[in-house]
């Protein structure tokens, strides 16, 4: 997670290996809070917000972006303020949705995703 201002596609997901090498394995990301792997392996980036046309957090603007082989595949769009995210044993993917953000509290949502 960059700071603020956001500055669309500043952020990066690292690799490190076993011996402590370490590489950009994707870049171009916006405000990344969670990363999770699929049963096959294949990565999933949470973005919060992509701060269109605004550098604060922007709610209805948050991603779930799948990372396979350097393609790319949206899987969920229009989240609001997502703050995290994990596969469940059912396969299905769950996003906390709501976050943080404006009051009233208590808003928050767990989304489950089916992801194809």
């Amino acid at each position: 997670l960059n700071t603020f201002p956001i500055v669309p596609g500043s952020s990066k997901v690292l690799k490190i290996t076993p011996t402590g090498q370490i590489s950009v394995f994707a870049s171009g990301l916006t405000t990344i809070l969670g990363v999770a792997f699929d049963s096959a392996g294949r990565l999933y980036v949470l973005e919060n917000t992509t701060g269109t046309g605004n550098q604060f957090p922007t709610p209805g603007t948050g991603k779930v972006i799948r990372i396979e082989s350097g393609n790319r595949t949206l899987i969920a769009s229009g989240l609001f303020l997502p703050t995290a995210m994990t596969f469940g044993p059912d396969g299905a993917l769950y996003v906390s949705n709501v976050g943080f953000g404006p009051p009233p509290n208590g808003l928050g949502q767990v989304l489950k995703i089916t992801v194809p």
